[in-house]
């Protein structure tokens, strides 16, 4: 274990404790768990943007169809129809049976076997995948359509925050005022008659559930995702499962096959940073020691911290001392002082962000050169350098005293990782069948001593079922209703 003459301590920089940010310019995401984050370009720094929108909500020129890798387009005044076995698009409706009823179409929707196309003021709904015409609604400015259960039919129309609700017959049912903010660009029913809204408002885009502000997070954990990644003036492309992996398949908006275009660029902002506010160790002329950065930076884009040390708060410009962009982990190179401030600057290409997760300073300064005879410490220049040069070896010992100091929790069947129960069954002389659940391993793990007790009782082998199968077995042992010993009667004696 790493010996050191002083306990240190340290102070986090998250979510949960808080960025104690005092300057922000272009960042979003310092109350968000999943981390800090380059701000959305446009009038909607926060998001969702449009494109991240595309799997719940299409553009209104495609629909999710029944079944799997089925999709609906309008193109010109055609409706094709995805082929699941080829992936290419045909007509719904062949030339010789086409009932040549769509002049201008803008929406398209489907459910189970329906189908509605909103055009030119007007709604038609088809059945059987639109083999028969069963309403024709008439509705001015009509712009978005949605199936809903009870064979319903949802409009929305142009620059109106209401829905019009029509039966399977195409009679109104009823206009709903649903009081969201914005003009509603996209509509989705969920489970549980669920309705979902999409609006827009001076370029912001919001998501209601229910006459309910929600989020988008809600939104993908009830509605499946679709699989529609991007679509623009040029086309469209899928992301589906194939046989080895995702594929991603595009296609321009005559349902013809295109080249996958380049990663999708002016998302995010270029730059963006935040200084805090002053952090007090609560230690006069405080030796602060290390600062250890955890986040995901993907290619292009970019992380850098920079920190300054002060005793009164007062430092110039050139006190600043930053760490290379991509360093994580770098040790303060700072007169002492009782409070620092941290400067943190992410950057990208547009097309993606870097994700900040935590900032953890370590303080007061502790390393194994204090346990070094003075000797080896007069020189100051010398003492500086030994101290960085064995905070290398203590970073890497502390990285295995954490592991050491965590293994004990690996014995425990409660809190151990679902990848360790193998192993730690294995200590106990378990197997584990490929179907059964983390949950299950965890059950037997944690009976698996009282099991080997009673090793070949009833009792046992009723429990290990229960566990494995979640039922109450009845186990009849037939032997025990045998006789196993009889006694054959003699003839008498003779007299």
């Amino acid at each position: 274990m790493t010996c050191t003459p002083t306990t240190g301590t340290f102070r986090l920089l998250d979510d949960v404790v808080g960025w104690d940010q005092d300057a922000v310019a272009d960042l979003v995401g310092f109350g968000d768990p999943a981390g800090v984050r380059l701000a959305h370009a446009g009038a909607s720094p926060d998001g969702p943007t449009r494109t991240e929108l595309l799997p719940w909500f299409p553009d209104p020129r495609l629909a999710p169809g029944c079944g799997p890798c089925g999709w609906y387009l309008l193109s010109g005044k055609r409706l094709l129809r995805r082929d699941t076995c080829d992936g290419g698009w045909v007509p719904v409706w062949p030339p010789y049976c086409d009932p040549r009823l769509l002049s201008a179409p803008t929406a398209v929707a489907a459910r189970g076997h329906r189908i509605a196309v909103v055009d030119s003021g007007r709604v038609f709904v088809w059945r059987n995948e639109g083999d028969h015409l069963v309403a024709v609604i008439g509705l001015r400015h009509a712009k978005v359509v949605a199936l809903a259960q009870d064979e319903q039919v949802l409009v929305s129309r142009e620059g109106s925050d209401r829905l019009w609700r029509y039966g399977a017959d195409g009679r109104l049912c009823e206009v709903v005022r649903t009081h969201v903010r914005g003009e509603i660009i996209g509509i989705r029913t969920g489970p549980g008659r669920t309705i979902w809204l999409l609006t827009e408002e001076a370029g912001r885009f919001r998501i209601y559930r229910d006459h309910g502000e929600s989020t988008l997070d809600e939104l993908a954990a009830e509605v499946p995702f679709s699989g529609l990644v991007r679509a623009d003036e040029d086309g469209f492309c899928l992301r589906e499962p194939g046989p080895d992996g995702e594929v991603t398949s595009c296609y321009d908006w005559e349902g013809q096959p295109r080249e996958e275009p380049a990663p999708e660029t002016g998302q995010f902002v270029t730059e963006g940073e935040f200084t805090t506010f002053r952090i007090d160790s609560g230690i006069s002329r405080c030796r602060w020691h290390r600062v250890r950065v955890t986040a995901d930076v993907p290619p292009g884009t970019a992380v850098s911290v920079s920190i300054v040390v002060s005793e009164d708060g007062e430092f110039a410009d050139s006190d600043w001392q930053t760490a290379p962009a991509g360093v994580t982990d770098f040790l303060v190179d700072q007169p002492p002082g009782r409070h620092l401030t941290a400067r943190v600057r992410l950057s990208g290409d547009s097309s993606g962000t870097p994700v900040l997760h935590r900032i953890r300073l370590d303080f007061p300064r502790s390393t194994s050169a204090d346990l070094l005879p003075a000797a080896f410490r007069q020189d100051p220049a010398a003492d500086d350098f030994t101290e960085r040069f064995l905070s290398l070896f203590d970073a890497t010992t502390a990285e295995i005293d954490e592991v050491v100091e965590r293994y004990p929790a690996l014995l425990d069947p409660a809190g151990v990782p679902d990848g360790a129960l193998p192993w730690l069954a294995g200590l106990l002389g378990l197997s584990f069948e490929a179907g059964w659940d983390a949950e299950t391993r965890r059950k037997l793990i944690t009976a698996a001593p009282a099991l080997y007790r009673r090793r070949g009782t009833p009792a046992a082998l009723k429990d290990a079922i229960g566990i494995v199968f979640g039922v109450d077995p009845v186990i009849d042992e037939l032997p025990g209703d045998r006789h196993w010993a009889q006694v054959r009667a003699t003839a008498a004696p003779p007299t």
